[in-house]
């Protein structure tokens, strides 16, 4: 005779009375109030979770039902702000994210943000995204002081990032001099390293000096 399923217990509105709702990511599970902590399905019973209100939260066992209302409530409303704000959060996160990544392309290749690739992102989502384009677009600030803060911050990260690195590698310095307009001169250091198996040269610093060519 095959053995018989181990039963499941329900969540009861009852349980609430010693401080424990239905878990989020499984409603057969109790979830505390007091200390978050979410109990086997086994512990949904009112021995049970009377014992654990009595060894970890002894100071709330007198507590009435209303006492444990009023902690739901707040964290059904809690939950319901984290999911406005995680919403939003993530629509400037991506805003933030293109931001930085047309700043990128705009470094590389010289152009003005604010008159060309703004009016080109509008034309794309106009043509593809059924959606207000201004929404969107406002999300991304592209104005020409918040590019070049953009490119002066990741030009900081990149350089920070490899000096760090060098300090816990070898590596090979190379110095090269360029001769600029009205002839200054600029100083070239390069650096040559092994990264994850791969060679890569980088310029570590680039000074004008002194004296002239």
């Amino acid at each position: 005779m095959a053995e018989s399923k181990k039963k499941c217990r329900q969540y009861s509105v009852n349980c609430l009375k010693f401080g424990f709702i239905e878990s989020v990511s499984d409603k057969r599970l109790p979830l505390c109030l007091l200390c978050n902590r979410v109990l086997s399905n086994d512990a949904m019973k009112p021995s049970k979770l009377e014992d654990h209100l009595r060894r970890c939260h002894l100071d709330k066992r007198s507590k009435d039902l209303k006492y444990f209302q009023t902690l739901k409530e707040k964290l059904q409303k809690r939950r319901t702000m984290d999911r406005m704000f995680a919403s939003t959060s993530q629509g400037d996160d991506n805003g933030l994210q293109a931001s930085y990544n047309i700043s990128l392309l705009i470094a590389k290749s010289h152009i003005i943000g604010e008159e060309l690739i703004f009016p080109a992102v509008e034309k794309v989502l106009k043509t593809v995204i059924p959606k207000s384009a201004s929404d969107i677009i406002r999300r991304i600030p592209l104005s020409n002081n918040t590019v070049q803060r953009r490119i002066d911050e990741m030009s900081q990260d990149v350089e920070s990032f490899l000096c760090d690195y060098l300090q816990t590698t070898h590596f090979s310095l190379q110095l090269d001099k360029l001769a600029l307009t009205r002839n200054e001169s600029l100083l070239l250091a390069y650096v040559r390293f092994i990264m994850n198996q791969e060679h890569h040269e980088e310029i570590l610093f680039a000074r004008i000096l002194t004296t002239d060519t």
